[in-house]
């Protein structure tokens, strides 16, 4: 995975992206375990 370019917008749309999916995945470990 490259970036070519450093868009400070684009950096925190993933960044957020990352941080919703890591909380699916917790929550869902969790649901699932529980």
């Amino acid at each position: 995975m490259q970036e070519p370019e450093h868009d400070p917008k684009m950096s925190g749309r993933v960044a957020m992206i990352a941080l919703l999916v890591a909380f699916g995945v917790v929550g869902l470990m969790i649901w699932v375990g529980g």
